[in-house]
Formats: structure tokens, C-alpha cells, sequence
């Protein structure tokens, strides 16, 4: 039974925000990974479907484990305001982060690749 208290209704509010925040994070890691790999529309596509997967699945299970499955109309609303909170404050800098990070791990990957491909290489001498 769900509890109609105005503190409650806040809590859960508040749970949607921070659950708005996390999928803005996740929308940005995809995106860097989408901008660092330069997938096409098909790629895109995946990872938008991905990302819309996530969501829905991270919505309806805080949304049954905390409201027994009613909807009400701040959910949504907390989610939405949490999601905007992050994606006119800190989006860009995670952003600029995500994309360090990946061409870190690029060159990384690179870089070990090389030492495996001479470490197994013939050698070319007399």
C-alpha cells in the first residue's frame, strides 16, 4: 500500500530525480561512445534503443518497488526535472571525460596490440 504522505510523495520524487541523473549520465556515455567510434545511423539506432531500454526498465522497476505499480504524475515530472538538472549542469563535462577516457583506453588497446604482434613476430635478421 502506498503510503500518501506529503514526505513520502517527496522521497519518491526525489528517487525519480536521482534516477533522471543516472540515465543522463548513461545517455552521455553512450554518446561519447557513439561520437568516438563514429557509428552511422544503424549504430545509432542500437544504442538509442539501448538507451530507451534502460530507461523503461530502470522506470517501471523504482516504480513498482516504490508505488506498488500506481503511477502518479510527480514520478514522471521527477524523472524528467532530474534529467534536465544534469544536462544543463555538468553533461558537457562528463562528456568531455567519457571521450578522454575512451581514447585513453583506444590508444591503450593499441599500444598492447603492438607489444603482442612483436612479442609473437618472426624475427626478420640474418
Amino acid at each position: 500500500m502506498l503510503l500518501t504522505e506529503v514526505s513520502q510523495q517527496l522521497l519518491f520524487c526525489l528517487r525519480f530525480g536521482l534516477l533522471g541523473l543516472l540515465l543522463g549520465v548513461v545517455y552521455d556515455a553512450l554518446r561519447a561512445m557513439r561520437m568516438y567510434h563514429r557509428m552511422g545511423r544503424l549504430g545509432t539506432g542500437l544504442l538509442d534503443v539501448l538507451f530507451c531500454f534502460m530507461g523503461l526498465l530502470g522506470f517501471l522497476l523504482l516504480m513498482l518497488r516504490g508505488t506498488d505499480g500506481r503511477l502518479r504524475l510527480y514520478l514522471p515530472l521527477g524523472l524528467a526535472g532530474g534529467f534536465a538538472l544534469y544536462r544543463s549542469t555538468v553533461s558537457v563535462y562528463l562528456l568531455r571525460l567519457f571521450l578522454w577516457a575512451l581514447r585513453l583506453f583506444g590508444r591503450a588497446a593499441s599500444a598492447a596490440k603492438e607489444i603482442l604482434l612483436w612479442n609473437f613476430g618472426f624475427p626478420r635478421g640474418n
